[in-house]
C-alpha cells in the first residue's frame, strides 16, 4: 500500500466507496452529498495541501484509491487523525499501516509531540487499529458529539512522542527529497532513478531527522517537491550509510542506495513545504 497526497480526481475512486455505503456512519464527517461536491472539495484540499495548510493523503493498493487519511495540527504539539476505509478492504490490515506512517509523519515531519484519535464507542475496529500503533484509551468523552441526531460518546485514544520513539526503536525509515515530476516519471517507468545514481553510482538518502539540514543546504525555495518515504526492509538495491562529501565535518553518515528505487519499498509520498 502506497499513501500520497490527495488529488481531485481520487474523488472518482473514493466516493463509491463513502457514498451510502455505511462507512461515514463512524465518522463524525457525514460523507459527501454528490461526486461533483467531492470533486471539489478534494480539489480545494489538494491546492492547500500543496501550500502545507493540510495533511490529506489518499491511501493506494494495488492501483486504486481505497480510503483516506489525514492528520490534523491543533497547535505546534498535539494533533489529530482521521481515518476511513472501504469496506471492501476492511481486515486487510491497511489501516493499521497507514496509521503506522502518518504518526511517524506526524513526529518526524510536524514536530508533534502527541497525537489524538477520537472514535465513536462501540466502534472496536477502528479502536484496534490504534492500540495496535501503541495508542493508549485515556478516557470516554460522554455526549461529545452528534452524529445523525444522536449524541454519542467518544473514546479518547492518545500518543506521546516518548512512547512512540521506544515503540519503534526498531523501525528504520530513510527519505528522499524530489520534484514532483522525477517521482511522476518514476511511476511509469516503474522504478526511481536520481541522477545522482549515473554520476556518483548511488541515490542520497537522509534520516528523518536529517532531511531538513538538508533541505536547507540543497532544496531552499525549490517549489514543487515530494518527500519520498522509504522501508529500508523492503530495498532491492544495496543500502550503505556512508559519510557525505557535503558533510565531512558533521560525523554523521548518511544513506546511500548503490542502485535504482524499487518503488515496492516507497510506503508514502508527503508534499515537502518547509522553508
Amino acid at each position: 500500500m502506497l499513501l500520497r497526497p490527495v488529488v481531485a480526481e481520487d474523488a472518482d475512486g473514493l466516493f463509491p466507496l463513502v457514498y451510502q455505503t455505511g462507512v461515514a456512519d463512524t465518522l463524525l464527517w457525514d460523507g459527501p452529498a454528490s461526486l461533483n461536491e467531492y470533486r471539489l472539495g478534494l480539489a480545494g484540499r489538494e491546492s492547500r495541501a500543496w501550500r502545507g495548510e493540510t495533511h490529506l493523503f489518499t491511501m493506494i493498493a494495488d492501483g486504486q484509491p481505497i480510503g483516506a487519511i489525514d492528520i490534523r495540527p491543533e497547535n505546534d504539539s498535539r494533533a489529530d487523525i482521521g481515518l476511513w476505509i472501504g469496506k471492501p478492504f476492511h481486515g486487510k490490515g491497511y489501516g493499521s499501516q497507514a496509521v503506522r506512517w502518518i504518526v511517524s509523519y506526524g513526529f518526524e515531519y510536524l514536530g508533534l509531540e502527541k497525537i489524538e484519535a477520537e472514535i465513536f464507542v462501540g466502534n472496536w475496529g477502528s479502536r484496534r487499529i490504534f492500540e495496535k500503533n501503541g495508542f493508549l484509551l485515556e478516557g470516554t468523552r460522554r455526549k461529545s458529539v452528534r452524529k445523525y441526531g444522536q449524541v454519542l460518546d467518544e473514546w479518547l485514544m492518545g500518543l506521546t512522542r516518548e512512547d512512540w520513539a521506544a515503540r519503534e526503536a526498531g523501525m528504520e525509515m530513510i527519505v528522499h527529497l524530489c520534484p514532483r515530476e522525477d517521482w511522476e516519471a518514476a511511476q511509469a517507468s516503474g522504478a526511481y532513478r536520481a541522477k545522482s545514481l549515473d554520476e556518483m553510482g548511488f541515490i542520497h538518502f537522509s534520516r528523518p531527522g536529517q532531511v531538513r539540514r538538508v533541505a536547507n543546504n540543497f532544496y531552499r525555495g525549490v517549489p514543487g517537491l515530494v518527500l519520498l518515504w522509504v522501508d529500508v526492509s523492503q530495498l532491492n538495491a544495496e543500502l550503505r550509510y556512508e559519510a557525505s562529501k557535503y558533510e565531512a565535518d558533521s560525523g554523521e553518515s548518511f544513506p546511500h542506495l548503490y542502485g535504482a528505487l524499487n518503488l515496492g519499498a516507497v510506503a508514502a509520498v508527503s508534499v515537502w513545504a518547509i522553508g
